[in-house]
């Protein structure tokens, strides 16, 4: 299993670089979704003058994440061990 404060190590400094607020990360599993598949990263980051971002900050702060974590990969520190998907949103548009 990834270790979460490891992944919060890595991201944060990726969302500030933006100028974003990291609000939130969470690894979902096949055994919590319940529905057979693969695992997700979530990363809930935010302007902190708006408390949202919208999608081309989503996409850029998801540029930068797996751009670091293949990095990573390559000088031998998997970070998320195995197949996952990365999701990257705005908590304001989960309703928190």
């Amino acid at each position: 299993m990834a270790d979460i404060a490891r992944i919060i190590e890595i991201v944060e400094p990726e969302a500030q670089a933006l100028g974003f607020d990291l609000v939130r990360v969470k690894i979902f599993g096949k055994s919590e979704a319940g529905d057979g598949e693969e695992r997700a990263l979530q990363i809930m980051a935010e302007r902190p003058a708006t408390g949202q971002l919208v999608i081309e900050d989503c996409a850029a702060l998801s540029r930068r994440i797996s751009d670091r974590f293949d990095e990573l990969e390559e000088a031998g520190d998997d970070v998320m061990e195995g197949a996952y998907r990365l999701e990257v949103s705005s908590p304001a548009s989960t309703g928190r």
